[in-house]
């Protein structure tokens, strides 16, 4: 090969390779036997199944909507996927006959649901509604739960406060021309910053660093 020093970078630059040398012709890679499909099919799949990334976005009970849960007998303290708590706030709709008679798409508001939508989130001197759409009915109650996030990867599962925050990558100049690539927000999705810094670090020929955000 041929190379020379950059003396304003002082890194060695890769100028030619001599492809006629000998000791390249006579280069031959090494060659291993396959696995065998089924091997190779069991070592994929329990592969995907460490690395298979789950998020499903989770409610819990809050004041507001608590006694509507206490009157269908549902677990204030559980966490509950959008379809089950839409469930149970049609179940109380099912058990106090709220279905308006003569428009069965309207729902009649009692006291503890019109509260459990709307107290606190009404200004004051204004009226509270006495009706709502079936369709707008689940969203409305969902509105009034507290939000968390599921995520599951493997054999390991966590529950975090609040929507997915996504990960973050910014690059940024430094010192000259340098380039840096800052990467927040993996601890989220449970990966783990020194694992993949060091994985990067491979992959991309680079150096890597992992440090604690302010």
């Amino acid at each position: 090969i041929s190379a020379k020093e950059d003396k304003h970078k002082k890194e060695v630059v890769l100028i030619s390779v001599n492809r006629t040398h000998p000791d390249y012709t006579s280069f031959r890679p090494e060659k291993h036997k396959p696995a065998s499909a089924v091997e190779g099919s069991e070592v994929t799949s329990s592969h995907q199944a460490r690395t298979q990334l789950d998020m499903v976005e989770i409610y819990k009970s809050t004041t507001h909507v608590n006694p509507i849960l206490a009157a269908v007998g549902a677990d204030p303290g559980k966490y509950f996927c959008a379809s089950e708590a839409s469930e149970i706030v049609f179940s109380y709709i099912e058990k106090e006959n709220l279905v308006k008679p003569t428009n069965k798409a309207i729902i009649v508001l009692d006291a503890a649901l019109c509260d459990a939508l709307y107290k606190g989130s009404v200004k004051k001197g204004a009226a509270y509604p006495t009706e709502i759409h079936k369709k707008d009915l689940g969203a409305a109650f969902l509105n009034r739960m507290q939000v968390h996030h599921r995520v599951t990867r493997g054999s390991e599962s966590t529950i975090r406060k609040g929507a997915v925050k996504p990960v973050q990558i910014m690059s940024e100049r430094r010192q000259g021309n340098k380039k840096v690539t800052r990467v927040s927000g993996l601890e989220s999705f449970l990966i783990d910053p020194e694992s993949l810094a060091s994985e990067l670090q491979k992959k991309f020929a680079c150096s890597t660093s992992v440090a604690e955000l302010p």
